[in-house]
């Protein structure tokens, strides 16, 4: 199955979707900008602390959307989770490297480098090392989702990059809207939900088979998509996780969320899911961006990380 192609008016529209808001830093009185987290150039992340106080910090750790091909650590959604830093939270914003340039692991192991790293360095940043949770939106989702449930998997590690030996293991993790079964037939969800798919969308050329989700960025293989759908990974033991979904979205249809969550209440119980369905919010919705969303997770952050 062929790649979907866009135009490069069709990229700006999706870019401004997936990657809708810029992050001026510059008013936050105590942060560290642009820290080499791994071997490379591209590993780099910023470092947000509380106003006052000497720590540790309880740790978020967010991950930008982008379909893992655009956007960086000053986009996205970080306009909401930088709040946490109002309520004794610390925060740490991540580059990461990006299709074309690299495939799948390659996102992984540089977010999971990201991790060892603010586990080994915590005495010096004063984060806490035993409250550390993730949140990611869209393609920063998907690798929030993987960083959780594949800790100890050492195929997923990275560990070429730094911090050998240290682990990246997180204690309660938030997905919004990330794809969750990237082998899915995209069309076949929407169909089933009522939601229209992105106008702009030119068709796949073999029609024979599924439209893919957005990984398509990287790679057109579906023994490939299914083998790094977080989907596959959940067992008995993942962090605590929460998931945030707008019902209309037509990028990553809401079954990415419903099936997840369906398969952590089954192999894990209840309280180890908390799904948050909005009828009327779409994929990046400004809603999702905002001080009002940060108080509603939290809470979330609040109960596992504090």
């Amino acid at each position: 199955m062929d790649r979907p192609h866009f135009t490069e008016e069709q990229m700006a529209i999706f870019k401004r979707m997936v990657t809708p808001t810029l992050f001026d830093p510059s008013p936050i009185k105590r942060k560290y900008l642009d820290v080499q987290y791994g071997k490379l150039p591209e590993q780099k992340l910023d470092v947000y602390l509380p106003d006052e106080g000497d720590g540790p910090f309880p740790l978020i750790i967010y991950v930008h959307g982008g379909g893992w091909s655009m956007g960086n650590k000053r986009e996205g959604a970080l306009p909401c989770i930088i709040d946490a830093i109002q309520y004794g939270y610390a925060v740490i914003s991540v580059d990461y490297r990006l299709a074309p340039g690299v495939k799948f692991p390659e996102f992984l192991f540089d977010v999971k480098t990201a991790v060892r790293w603010a586990r080994a360095n915590a005495e010096e940043y004063r984060f806490d090392p035993d409250r550390f949770g993730m949140v990611g939106d869209s393609a920063g989702g998907h690798l929030t989702l993987m960083v959780g449930f594949t800790a100890g998997h050492p195929e997923y590690e990275g560990e070429q990059y730094g911090w050998e030996g240290v682990s990246s293991a997180v204690q309660a993790i938030i997905d919004m809207y990330g794809p969750t079964i990237l082998d899915a037939d995209r069309d076949a969800f929407l169909k089933e939900s009522g939601v229209p798919a992105m106008s702009f969308e030119a068709p796949a050329q073999d029609n024979s088979g599924p439209s893919p989700s957005m990984a398509a960025a990287f790679t057109s293989d579906l023994n490939m998509l299914r083998l790094i759908s977080p989907i596959q990974y959940v067992h008995k033991d993942i962090p605590p996780t929460m998931i945030q979904q707008g019902v209309k979205d037509p990028i990553v249809p809401m079954q990415n969320s419903t099936l997840l969550a369906a398969k952590i209440e089954k192999v894990c119980g209840k309280d180890r899911v908390d799904l948050r369905l909005y009828p009327e919010r779409t994929h990046s919705d400004g809603a999702f961006m905002g001080t009002e969303n940060c108080m509603e997770v939290l809470p979330f952050f609040d109960k596992y990380l504090k």
